[in-house]
């Protein structure tokens, strides 16, 4: 069965999943960025690292037209909790975003084996994994995934190369989880094509050897 990739990105409150929560899923078709899903999900518990919730907050949608500091992860007087309570009111109950992904996906990749690809995988996919396996009990994409950052560096033959290097990042990311989702896609499209270069060279040189 061929495959369809699925670029996810996701944003959280904390390191690592079950201690902390996904706070939103960013995810699109990398062959066609124009088939997206975004979630913001209602927290799972009021745990947070600051410096996660720094980022994870810089792209949430549900904090639109606050203006009071303590909803500016920019400001001295950011107040991570306060953004929490903002998502466990407005954020979408975690098992209904969870079936709308399944179903989308589902959806969206009928004939298709779906694939989840991400930079770095550990991370997004973990966290994915971890909640569609604990909330909703079924996950489409199995137990694996790609690692974008990994492709990158055997395509081009060097340990040390960094997506960055393909220019889409000039600005940084701006965590939102579909947009950068979407940066992701284009970045994968990117390797995919270097990877195709590299195998019609492959080809061409071994068949100038028979």
């Amino acid at each position: 069965m061929d495959k369809k990739y699925i670029s996810v990105d996701i944003e959280a409150s904390g390191r690592i999943p079950g201690h902390y929560s996904l706070l939103s899923i960013g995810a699109c078709h990398v062959d066609n960025t124009d088939i997206q899903f975004y979630r913001e999900l209602q927290p799972r518990n009021f745990e947070f690292e600051l410096e996660a919730m720094k980022i994870s907050s810089i792209g949430l949608l549900c904090l639109k037209g606050f203006e009071d500091p303590e909803y500016d992860p920019k400001s001295n007087q950011f107040n991570p909790r306060a953004v929490l309570e903002i998502l466990s009111k407005k954020g979408t109950p975690i098992r209904q975003a969870l079936r709308e992904y399944e179903q989308w996906i589902m959806e969206t990749t009928k004939g298709f084996k779906p694939v989840e690809i991400a930079a770095p995988i550990k991370y997004d996919g973990g966290n994915t994994s971890w909640y569609m396996n604990i909330f909703d009990n079924n996950n489409p994409f199995g137990h694996s995934g790609d690692d974008i950052q990994s492709m990158y560096r055997a395509a081009t033959g060097n340990l040390n190369a960094k997506l960055e290097d393909l220019g889409l990042r000039k600005e940084g990311l701006p965590h939102n989880a579909l947009e950068d989702s979407v940066i992701q896609a284009k970045e994968c499209q990117l390797v995919f094509d270097l990877i195709e270069q590299n195998r019609k060279i492959i080809e061409e040189y071994r068949s100038s050897l028979l």
